[in-house]
């Protein structure tokens, strides 16, 4: 199932459905977490999950079978739920999180299924698509506390995480309440760096609203979500120094097991693509990839222009000068001698005829 062809994906649907009905009429909780976790990522397109087919498996797995899920039979049918992007799955999504962690325990009252990272970045993946940015933090500052555990020793937060925590600043839309938000001559509020950063075991009154399904005290943002763009782009600025701080540190500092690659790169940037003008988004797309030697993939390209296509008429001059510079670049990868995979070339140039035809 881990092979992205339609075809072959086809032929294990079809061997899973010929085994349950002629050959073997009883799988496995391998085997359904196989076919669950297939449900998370098809090959088309046009869905990004099949959470309907997954909670059917699921169903027929726990109630109809009766078998009892592992980790990872619920890390798959997390993710396939998460995946989809509707509120209603990515709100299962969570339920089912809420009993893998809270529904089974042992006489003194210890979780039988504790939360990896796979856990974690399935409910990440969830959060981001729907804009949960309150839920994201709070999950972000559970890694670390649970992290900093001896027990808990599979959790570190690596450039994965990261990924996911910044696409959810990106999706986020800030509600600015004005009653929520801080005065800057406060001298009693929080400093930048508390601001991101879990260093308190009470939850803020915000994140208790998202309801997020751990139980017990956490570590959580001083501040409730960010009330504007700028807010949002200061803390995302702030929790990218500290990643950059924590990677060239030890490996004993809370990001010290992430990696600053293209795509962590690429997804900080999406934060600055949606909050912030053009101009900006230039200076740090230019400068950023500069400053830790990296290179531009496809992916990367392709993402600035569509900043650029879809910028409003107040950044024309800024968008064309930008756009001709982005496929300028583009067309030495494509016209170079690695291969360039055909969909994103087919979707740089329908973006840059965009551009031009504004």
């Amino acid at each position: 199932m881990s092979i992205p062809s339609s075809l072959a994906r086809a032929q294990a649907w079809d061997l899973f459905s010929h085994m349950r009905y002629i050959a073997h009429p009883d799988p496995d909780v391998r085997l359904y977490t196989t076919m669950i976790r297939a449900c998370a990522s098809p090959v088309s397109p046009t869905f990004s999950s099949e959470p309907e087919r997954a909670l059917d498996l699921w169903t027929e797995m726990v109630f109809d079978h009766q078998l009892t899920p592992t980790t990872g039979a619920y890390n798959a049918i997390i993710l396939a739920c998460a995946k989809s992007g509707r509120k209603q799955y990515v709100a299962e999504a969570f339920r089912l999180a809420k009993e893998m962690m809270d529904s089974h325990r042992d006489s003194e009252g210890r979780m039988l299924y504790k939360p990896d990272r796979q856990t974690f970045a399935a409910l990440l993946e969830g959060a981001k698509r729907v804009g949960d940015l309150a839920r994201s933090r709070w999950i972000l500052a559970e890694m670390v506390r649970l992290s900093e555990e001896d027990e808990h020793g599979d959790l570190e937060i690596d450039s994965h995480i990261m990924m996911h925590v910044f696409h959810a600043y990106a999706s986020y839309t800030p509600p600015f309440k004005r009653s929520l938000a801080k005065m800057q001559d406060d001298p009693s509020g929080p400093q930048p760096e508390d601001q991101v950063f879990p260093v308190q075991e009470d939850s803020s009154q915000a994140l208790r609203q998202a309801e997020m399904p751990l139980a017990g005290s956490s570590p959580a943002f001083l501040q409730a979500p960010p009330q504007s763009r700028i807010e949002v782009l200061a803390e995302a600025k702030t929790l990218f120094e500290r990643v950059v701080s924590d990677e060239s540190g030890s490996s004993s500092e809370r990001f010290g097991g992430v990696e600053v690659t293209p795509k962590l790169v690429s997804a900080y940037l999406s934060v600055f693509y949606r909050h912030d003008s053009l101009e900006n988004c230039r200076h740090v797309f230019t400068s950023i990839f500069e400053r830790f030697g990296l290179e531009r993939t496809p992916r990367v390209l392709v993402e600035a222009l569509n900043r650029c296509a879809f910028a409003s008429k107040s950044e024309r001059s800024t968008s064309l000068d930008f756009g001709k510079q982005l496929m300028a670049e583009w067309m030495q990868l494509e016209n170079g001698p690695a291969r360039v995979d055909p969909r994103l070339v087919e979707k740089a140039h329908i973006l840059y005829i965009r551009l031009l035809s504004q």
